[in-house]
């Protein structure tokens, strides 16, 4: 949901069985999330905050993502590329590369 301050009006930004770890792009012009339904492990999305254009931006199907009690655990870098913990082992570090339009 995105409160409107001004006009003090709630909009739904995404509908699904979870939506967590919401992070606003750097230029606040899109909110990135995990967004999965009952026991499947989601996709990232972005929805732009103009026009409630909802983008998906990578699925989580087969990156084994692990984190905190509230599901896998997401976040953005500083040039707002994707970042997740992946449960790989205890000894390896990866990155991930993603192409965005």
């Amino acid at each position: 949901m995105l409160f409107d301050w001004n006009t003090h009006k709630q909009t739904e930004l995404a509908n699904g069985t979870i939506v967590s770890w919401p992070e606003w792009s750097r230029d606040s012009q899109y909110v990135y999330f995990i967004m999965s339904h009952a026991d499947e492990p989601g996709n990232v999305f972005k929805v732009h905050i103009a026009d409630y254009k909802i983008e998906e931006i990578e699925s989580l199907k087969d990156a084994r993502p692990t984190g905190a009690l509230f599901g896998p655990w997401y976040g953005l870098a500083p040039d707002d590329s994707p970042l997740m913990l992946r449960n790989a082992a205890t000894e390896e570090i990866y990155a991930l590369d993603v192409d965005l339009p």
